[in-house]
């Protein structure tokens, strides 16, 4: 195999995983208004400090055994959970009376 040839089948191998981490995340936000519903039903604040503490102590785990960044996964990660509160403020603030 040229080299032209290796690099575009490393390039489809990544287009693949780049299709997987997309299905990931749609299916992580499609999860969203049911927590949101949750917390709307018992009255629990959308942002929970100690949560994303504790979640983001295990992924920065994770992703020293992964041989990843810490400061990169912590830069995903807090921007997954910005969209996650905007998601479940936009269900908690659809589903009040007007």
């Amino acid at each position: 195999m040229n080299d032209e040839d290796k690099i575009k089948q490393i390039r489809r191998h990544i287009d693949r995983i780049d299709t997987v981490i997309i299905t990931a995340l749609a299916e992580r936000m499609s999860l969203m208004p049911e927590i949101a519903e949750y917390k709307k039903r018992n009255n629990i604040p959308i942002f929970d400090e100690e949560r994303e503490v504790e979640i983001m102590k295990k992924l920065k785990e994770i992703s020293a055994e992964q041989g990843l960044e810490e400061g990169f996964v912590e830069e995903v990660f807090l921007s997954l959970f910005n969209e996650s509160k905007r998601i479940q403020n936009e269900v908690i603030s659809k589903s009040k009376p007007e």
